[in-house]
């Protein structure tokens, strides 16, 4: 089995409340970092600046000793194709890992921002990530209101399927119903939280990001370590075994 920490997990770790040792150094227990998980926590250290660069690194540090996994989306054709990556996507985990070095190896966040700004650097817009980030946001929680106003809930399989086609062909949405059946109960849900007038946008940005880590549950030896409690939103997919508290994982 290997572990993904959920954001509010590395936010513990930053304010001390987690040391690394408990992640990195726990025998039998693999944790990895799940990708967008350091986009969504560096772009909190932008907004954050100089006054918590030194907590957050001390973050990054512990998270640049760990594996990181491919994007969601590579992850999902790998899963539905069995095929790496095939040039879906141009950033694999090496390149994040290059990020967490720029940032372990700065003196200050000025530094880490010069480093992502050079020349050379894959990652030069890092110092805007804050505004692209809620850009995307708004993008993807405002596609989620169009599923609400016009799609059916039983039909999200088949809109999946629509998005990961490949080659002219279509995976089976009802292998996708299977295979991910958490994220697409969360999804579920979300939709029926906006028919029912949430505002997603404004009270509950973070759930896209938890939408996108149910992904990895289609791997039966992946786990999700929150401290969120997800029973209401994910009660009937079996995956829900495989979300547990870090209360469970530290008495692993």
């Amino acid at each position: 089995m290997y572990y993904i920490m959920d954001t509010n997990i590395w936010v513990d770790v930053t304010q001390g409340k987690i040391p690394c040792k408990d992640l990195s150094g726990k025998v039998g227990a693999v944790v990895v970092v799940a990708p967008f998980m350091i986009v969504e926590l560096m772009r909190a250290t932008v907004r954050g600046g100089e006054k918590y660069f030194v907590g957050d690194r001390k973050m990054f540090e512990c998270m640049e000793r760990l594996d990181i996994l491919e994007l969601t989306k590579p992850f999902v054709y790998k899963v539905l194709w069995n095929i790496s990556n095939a040039g879906i996507s141009k950033v694999r985990p090496e390149t994040y890992r290059t990020l967490l070095q720029m940032m372990v190896g700065s003196t200050s966040f000025s530094d880490f921002i010069n480093k992502t700004e050079s020349p050379d650097s894959a990652w030069n817009r890092v110092s805007k990530w804050d505004s692209i980030h809620e850009k995307v946001l708004d993008k993807e929680i405002g596609a989620l209101g169009k599923i609400a106003d016009q799609g059916s809930l039983k039909s999200l399989g088949r809109h999946l399927a629509g998005i990961y086609g490949l080659g002219g062909l279509l995976p089976d949405s009802d292998k996708i119903e299977e295979t991910f059946s958490a994220a697409l109960e969360y999804l579920r849900l979300s939709v029926h939280k906006l028919r029912n007038g949430a505002n997603l946008a404004k009270n509950d940005r973070g759930m896209y990001v938890d939408f996108q880590i149910f992904f990895y549950l289609a791997d039966p030896a992946a786990v999700i370590v929150s401290n969120e409690d997800f029973s209401s939103e994910i009660a009937k997919s079996p995956q829900r075994s495989r979300i547990i508290s870090f209360a469970q994982f530290r008495s692993l």
